[in-house]
């Protein structure tokens, strides 16, 4: 099991850095297609799509922890029943979530500068086909299937940008950009069918399983770190130029790369560290070597970003943003405080350890605090959160020494 933290994440990295780079292939060209304005617009939405997918990913993970500990052929059964009313819950949540959006698009157009309603009105199209598309994903990761994972990742944002561009392409412009991101989730959830046709097949067996107890701390970590990593993007859209806020998202763009890079490795290491666990196995080895890999990439990247910040954002957006190039690897080391934090927090959940939630609730509200007192300039937002990362990483540091599995 602990052999193979580096063959599966190898697997989950692969297809996280095909998934990533053809995401950032669609950004570069909206970057490039929609101009500063409406890449900002963009950039909004596309925040306001990771957090509303909160609930649905919840569900998710906790699927993922419910089925790596049922993990057998012997309970294809369960899993089947477990499957079936997930994506019931998740047809509700989303439903739920579309007319949230569509009550409130008039104060989202105001608050977000948006030149209509319908951007949001899209938006809420589109999460109803992301939100159930992840309870499949869930399953796969819990059964450790991340071959079909993966491609099932990599097909998402194929689509997305063969849509995204054919839709911007033929004057459509930004609502074209955000209705491929729910036409790309359809398509794919309707593939992610196919690895689990043999669990869907068997016969109905009733489980009685609280899928709260394992979702609790699922909903305060992921609704936590999906806020304080975008957050951000509504600061620099209330208080700054749509031009500055176009800017500001291509710094983000290029900087979440190590935040998607921890959640890649917590994918992999949550389930294995639940099934391990219910073995009564040692866990320690594969929480020390994700944090290894993490650190490896991290490093790389900081260090690319450091030596040619300038040239990587002028190829890859244009030379229009290169005037906020010197931000990109101090914005990109404040991502890796929090995703170091992610990886720590992750661990503890496939434990069934909650210590975590108090610091992390804690320094949420002590962002979003220093942000309404401070966000006059770009270097303020970034310092503002790099202070709070930092502090957050240093308790969770502390925690796991006193309570928890030491990470030396």
């Amino acid at each position: 099991m602990e052999d193979k933290i580096l063959k599966h994440g190898s697997i989950i990295f692969f297809a996280s850095f095909i998934s990533i780079f053809l995401g950032y292939i669609f950004h570069f060209y909206m970057a490039r297609a929609l101009g500063p304005d409406d890449y900002g617009i963009l950039g909004s939405i596309i925040s306001f799509i990771y957090i509303f997918s909160v609930p649905s990913t919840v569900l998710a993970t906790a699927l993922a922890q419910v089925v790596a500990e049922l993990k057998g052929e012997g309970a294809y059964g369960k899993i089947k029943s477990i499957v079936l009313q997930s994506i019931r819950k998740l047809v509700y949540i989303s439903l739920v979530i579309f007319i949230m959006l569509v009550l409130f698009s008039p104060v989202l157009k105001k608050v977000l500068n948006l030149p209509s309603e319908f951007p949001v009105v899209l938006l809420g199209i589109s999460l109803i086909f992301i939100t159930i598309l992840l309870s499949l994903r869930g399953v796969l990761q819990g059964l450790q299937e991340f071959n079909s994972l993966g491609l099932n990742m990599v097909l998402e944002k194929t689509v997305l940008l063969f849509i995204g561009v054919f839709l911007v392409y033929f004057g459509m412009g930004v609502n074209g950009a955000i209705i491929a991101y729910g036409f790309s989730a359809l398509v794919v959830f309707l593939l992610a069918l196919l690895p689990l046709k043999s669990i869907l097949e068997r016969k109905n067996e009733k489980i009685d399983i609280s899928i709260y107890k394992y979702a609790s701390p699922i909903i305060v970590l992921l609704f936590c770190i999906t806020i304080m990593s975008n957050i951000d993007i509504f600061f620099v859209r209330t208080y700054f130029s749509a031009e500055v806020s176009g800017y500001f998202n291509a710094i983000k763009t290029l900087g979440m790369v190590v935040y998607f890079i921890s959640l890649s490795l917590g994918m992999v290491l949550l389930p294995k560290v639940s099934e391990m666990s219910t073995l009564n196995k040692n866990q320690g080895l594969l929480l020390r070597k994700t944090l290894f890999y993490f650190c490896v990439l991290l490093g790389a990247i900081l260090f690319s970003y450091a030596i040619a910040s300038d040239t990587i954002i002028t190829i890859l957006f244009g030379s229009d943003y290169s005037s906020v190039s010197g931000y990109l690897v101090w914005y990109s080391l404040t991502m890796g405080f929090l995703s170091y934090g992610i990886i720590l927090m992750v661990y503890d959940v496939s434990m069934k350890k909650t210590v975590f939630r108090y610091p992390l609730i804690l320094f949420t509200l002590v962002q979003i605090f220093l942000l309404i007192v401070f966000h006059k300039t770009i270097d303020q937002i970034i310092i503002v959160q790099a202070a709070a990362f930092l502090m957050l990483l240093v308790v969770l540091v502390l925690i796991k020494k006193r309570y928890g599995t030491s990470i030396k």
